[in-house]
């Protein structure tokens, strides 16, 4: 068998009409689910617009939830039926559920966090998942059953998950950012596959992400390093 004829297209055995149905009747079944992402969005819109270590902390605990929610509801319940390898992506969802609910129970009160300003890419990153996502989907032609909504479904939550993650500090960040970066990749490919006009955005949030952490990490070192030394002064 020649491994190398196969491409990405022989790895998904579903059309874009069967991807469609399927967001469809999982959004139909869990019909709490959808306005319970929009109101988690929402919320940690708020929290990281504010800023602040405590507010930080209780956005990751709540973005936990949605990765876990997702493996075990998208990815496991309604992805599993189509897709051999959604147990194992569900398991990937729920490792950086729980790695997130663990940042946000490790994440030093003392620690300098970056306030989103309207200049931050990180901070609308988050915006364009929670409003730009679901509106570019339904101008592509999707109906709004059809839509992988922020908080239930899992390329919109892995979009905003990156634009959070750009206020955390620390290396650990990183750590964070590793899985959210994997999945736009995947989701790039299937999208793609899928012969969706919007496969482009995912990778794209992924650079904005990247570019946007390693510039704030710079700024948090350097803000890190100048309370150290007035305390020494002090």
């Amino acid at each position: 068998m020649d491994w190398l004829s196969y491409g990405p297209a022989d790895l998904v055995p579903f059309s874009r009409e069967t991807w469609l149905a399927l967001l469809a009747a999982y959004n139909r079944q869990h019909p709490p689910a959808l306005p319970a992402g929009v109101g988690v969005a929402l919320v940690v819109l708020w929290l990281t617009r504010v800023g602040g270590p405590r507010r930080l902390r209780l956005a990751l605990a709540l973005l936990g939830g949605c990765w876990l929610w997702i493996a075990w509801a998208f990815l496991y319940g309604a992805l599993g039926t189509l897709l051999w390898a959604a147990p194992w992506l569900a398991w990937g969802f729920a490792a950086q559920g729980l790695l997130l609910v663990l940042a946000a129970a490790l994440l030093p009160l003392s620690a300098p966090v970056a306030v989103a300003s309207w200049r931050m890419s990180g901070w609308w990153l988050l915006v364009a998942a929670v409003v730009l996502w679901p509106t570019l989907a339904w101008a592509a032609g999707r109906d709004w059953l059809a839509v992988g909504w922020f908080g239930s479904a899992p390329d919109a939550t892995a979009v905003g998950t990156l634009g959070v993650l750009a206020h955390v500090p620390g290396r650990s960040a990183w750590l964070l950012l590793a899985l959210p970066v994997l999945w736009c990749a995947l989701a790039a490919v299937l999208l793609q596959v899928l012969q969706s006009p919007l496969w482009c955005l995912p990778p794209l949030a992924a650079a904005v992400a990247l570019w946007t952490r390693w510039r704030t990490g710079g700024v948090a070192t350097a803000v890190a390093a100048g309370a150290r030394s007035r305390r020494v002064g002090g």
